[in-house]
């Protein structure tokens, strides 16, 4: 204890002391205690050392017999002690360690606050300083400098910096030709504000589509956090309090788009034919606006990014002044035909064994150009075009076949493609310009229809998996089949070309679903009397519908509606009750209005509830002569009042036929109601609508049944008057 005591006061007064003067000490105090010294029962736990308790024991045999004490007590020997010398060392060490940390610290605090050096702070920058506009580069876009303005003087962002990456090759993923500004917000809020009102500027002012990622729109961004704190406490769940909510970025990536001017003058590459790449040239320049709050500018440093990069590309090309692309590189022998089958298939370990050479180029190396197909020997594009359409245009399809069978393979895979489309376009002009009849016998009778030369040519040209153009033919030449009357092609038949062309995943047109549609639900050939479609094309036509909804197409539509109308229709029926004859003097004007099938009558309701544009002039005759034709006059005159209803004015030709499709019924009491009814609306409709022309002719054919006699007292009394005369004078 009195050595540790010392050590203890030799520690504090020379906390730097070494191991050997306090090791001296120690033996000084054991040398007064003579040679053997009587401790306490000493246990493996309480002393500081690293061997066990075992050791200790086995080192108590070296203790002379008849030196132990009658208290139980036993002496220490020197490798005893030895160890207790070290752990000693080790504690005073330590609380050296300790004590000189304490000095440092009441150092430190003892010194007064004015004394104390505090870390140096950065001075804020000024208002123009952090307002300062870049330099314009040169050839900059004329909207570079008023963009600038605008970000920093209206929208208040500061630290304006313009990175110009036109330079870079490859280009940056944003595109080629681009300028980048980058700009700092002074919150969340100012940075999504300054980025819409950035985006609203943009497209009034020079109508561009700016596109912001990032951006919050207005209220989003309370909306997002009310809605994020109401989960949590529906859950349970304590709030975030590491800042980060998920909803706020700090950063709004504004695409202003590509805009004119800016593009520096390159020099124009060799282009070559087959070349296959990406993307595409411009002459614009592409601008890019980075917003970001003043933390994520920091952590993200995008000028020491693109500022890296750029300067790599502008020392590369200060190193490499004289680099110039190689031209591609030609033979005189013309290379053989590209076409993957005909290649030599060479073994795994011939291609193994190869020796691989490594080398450094220092200028690009181009792919060499293969010739065109058309270059090539042996095949002439130019005249198997004209031989092919000269042979189709005279009906000889077997021989068309056997050219196509014998030329086709000596051109590359990429034009066979192309040849096999314009055969199919041939095909289809010269089956379309044949009379229905012989039409018909092209496709074949009965079991001959498979083996027509006609089909058989088509099939030559058709490929295992079809693409659009070929999913089109396909739908045009079923269709056509069944409009002929062809009695191969039924209603399953154009079903199962439309499920096979969905399995292949070719895309479809919105005219060959039409034309699918409308043969499915058209009436066969030959057919007595048509009630309307089956059920069973009822179910066809509504899976058409389904695929062209599920591919965005517009199902509600003034073209769809219309042809479907006219499809649906069926044949005006002999006979009708008198108790569902409809005829009313204000809605049918006194004719009788029969009624309608019930898929017609839906088609109808749909069209006159719906908030659907004003339909064509065109497409309401369409329909206004159906409904005449069939005496559905109701939804005739519903029809004609389209216009109107819709605050549109009525069209001269509208007008027109109305009257005349009127006249056509020889109903007196019709004609006379409606001339009474709408001569008045005629007048008075903006534009003014003169009573000429065709629409004369019209109110005159009206007139005429109306009044039979009205011509000849129009000519041989001339001083009469009334109301029907008075109108057939003024008609020019």
């Amino acid at each position: 204890m009195v050595a540790s005591r010392a050590l203890r006061a030799s520690a504090t007064a020379t906390a730097t002391a070494c191991a050997s003067c306090r090791l001296s000490i120690i033996r000084s105090f054991t040398s007064l205690a003579g040679p053997s010294i009587r401790a306490p029962q000493v246990h493996a736990r309480s002393v500081r050392c690293s061997r066990s308790s075992q050791q200790i024991r086995l080192s108590s045999q070296l203790v002379y017999d008849g030196q132990a004490t009658a208290d139980g007590e036993r002496n220490v020997t020197s490798n005893e002690f030895e160890e207790l010398e070290k752990g000693e060392e080790e504690d005073v060490m330590e609380e050296g360690r300790k004590l000189d940390d304490q000095g440092e610290e009441s150092q430190v605090s003892a010194l007064p606050w004015y004394l104390q050096v505090e870390s140096p702070q950065r001075a804020p920058k000024q208002l123009s300083e952090r307002q300062r506009l870049p330099d314009l580069p040169d050839a900059a876009p004329p909207i570079l400098q008023p963009l600038m303005q605008q970000i920093s003087v209206d929208l208040g962002l500061d630290d304006l910096a313009l990175l110009d990456l036109r330079k870079l090759d490859p280009p940056p993923a944003l595109g080629a030709n681009l300028f980048m500004i980058l700009g700092t917000a002074r919150s969340e809020r100012h940075l999504h504000v300054s980025a819409d009102r950035l985006c609203r500027w943009l497209r009034s002012n020079y109508k561009l589509r700016p596109d912001a990622d990032g951006l919050l729109g207005r209220n989003e961004l309370k909306l997002k956090l009310k809605r994020k704190a109401k989960r949590a406490k529906l859950m349970g769940s304590a709030n975030d309090d590491t800042g980060d909510d998920g909803v706020r970025t700090g950063w709004v990536c504004v695409d202003v788009g590509v805009v004119e001017g800016g593009s520096e003058a390159v020099p124009d590459a060799p282009r070559h034919e087959n070349f296959v790449g990406f993307g595409r040239r411009t002459d614009g320049v592409r601008i890019v606006v980075q917003m970001l709050t003043e933390e994520k500018r920091e952590e993200i440093e995008l000028e020491k990014l693109w500022g890296g990069i750029l300067k790599r590309a502008v020392q590369h090309e200060l190193d490499n002044p004289n680099v110039e692309i190689e031209p591609p590189q030609t033979s005189a022998v013309q290379p053989e035909l590209p076409v993957a089958l005909e290649r030599p298939r060479e073994s795994l370990g011939a291609i193994f064994g190869k020796t691989q050479t490594r080398k450094l180029h220092t200028s690009a190396r181009r792919m060499e150009v293969l010739a065109a197909p058309n270059q090539q020997a042996g095949f002439d594009i130019v005249a198997f075009e004209e031989s092919l359409t000269r042979e189709v245009e005279s009906g000889n399809y077997e021989t068309a076949t056997k050219i196509m069978r014998g030329t086709l393979p000596l051109a590359g895979s990429f034009q066979q493609e192309k040849l096999k489309l314009f055969i199919l376009g041939q095909l289809r002009t010269s089956l379309s310009q044949l009379p229905t009849e012989v039409a018909s016998e092209k496709l074949g009778v009965g079991s001959s229809s498979q083996t027509a030369p006609y089909l058989t040519c088509w099939d030559e040209a058709s490929s295992s998996f079809p693409n659009e153009f070929e999913a089109e033919s396909r739908i045009w030449l079923a269709c056509y089949a069944r409009e002929l009357g062809h009695e191969e092609y039924r209603r399953s038949t154009l079903f199962k070309i439309f499920e096979d062309l969905q399995e292949y995943g070719v895309k479809i047109s919105s005219v060959s679903y039409l034309r699918l549609l409308m043969g499915i639900l058209r009436q066969d050939k030959g057919e007595s009397y048509y009630h309307g479609p089956t059920q069973v094309a009822a179910g066809m036509s509504a899976s058409i519908l389904q695929a062209m909804y599920e591919s965005g197409i517009d199902i509600i539509d003034e073209k769809i509606l219309v042809n479907i109308q006219e499809v649906v229709t069926p044949e005006m029926p002999r006979e009708v009750a008198s108790e569902r004859i409809y005829m009313d003097l204000s809605n049918t004007f006194g004719l009788h209005s029969l009624p309608m099938s019930p898929m017609q009558h839906r088609i109808h309701a749909l069209m006159m509830s719906l908030d659907l544009p004003l339909f064509q002039d065109v497409s309401r005759m369409r329909l206004m002569d159906l409904y005449a034709r069939n005496g559905h006059w109701k939804a005739f005159f519903e029809i004609f009042r389209m216009a109107p209803r819709k605050g549109k004015p009525q069209s001269t030709n509208v007008y027109a036929f109305m009257f005349r499709s009127v006249a056509k019924t020889g109903c007196q009491k019709a004609c006379l109601a409606v001339l009474r009814t709408w001569i008045p609306d005629l007048e008075a409709e903006k534009p003014e609508i003169k009573l000429d022309g065709d629409i004369g002719e019209a109110v005159k054919a009206c007139l005429r049944v109306s009044d039979p006699t009205i011509e000849q007292d129009a000519i041989g009394l001339p001083d009469m008057k009334g109301e029907l005369l008075n109108l057939w004078r003024r008609v020019g």
